[in-house]
């Protein structure tokens, strides 16, 4: 079965969170595993944490101050961890605001990772994934002209490699 512009979503959100979490929470929860764990590479291996600013929260139709609760909410029950660029620990929202760039990553239990993990090896995949801010489309000039032929074989390979990717999913 191929699931096409999806994000998978452990159970253990829809099993056990849920019903503990704030609505805020759970939007600032959601958009945390659409960035994490929504992204791929061509090995089909996942991010261990990305790059997520403030406004990107907010898009999800909360304020401010309901981002900063929700993420210490989530912070405070252990379901995601919050860092620096170098790996130092956030907890604290006086520490986030001074901080230029916050990382975010989701705690999982043994069982969801491995159902994340790349099927062929079973193993944690290594971790080389750019951050959603650093991935930019190619750029055409506009009065460049591409070959028709040429064209058609570049977004065949696109689909090829969407394809490879979706099949990797678990």
């Amino acid at each position: 079965m191929k699931l096409n512009n999806t994000t998978p979503v452990p159970n253990i959100v829809f099993d056990h969170q849920i019903k503990l979490l704030s609505g805020s929470a759970l939007r600032v929860y959601l958009k945390i595993i659409r960035n994490v764990l929504g992204w791929r590479d061509v090995n089909g291996q996942v991010k261990k944490r990305d790059w997520i600013s403030h406004s990107q929260f907010e898009k999800t139709g909360l304020s401010n101050r309901s981002v900063t609760n929700g993420i210490q909410e989530l912070i405070d029950k252990q379901l995601i961890k919050v860092t620096d660029y170098l790996g130092n620990d956030l907890k604290e929202p006086f520490l986030r605001k001074k901080t230029k760039r916050v990382y975010y990553s989701i705690h999982l239990n043994n069982s969801e990772k491995n159902a994340l993990n790349n099927e062929k090896t079973k193993e944690i995949p290594t971790q080389n994934l750019r951050s959603t801010k650093e991935i930019s489309l190619p750029k055409y000039n506009a009065n460049e002209r591409i070959p028709d032929h040429i064209r058609i074989e570049q977004i065949k390979q696109e689909q090829e490699l969407k394809q490879i990717k979706r099949d990797n999913w678990v």
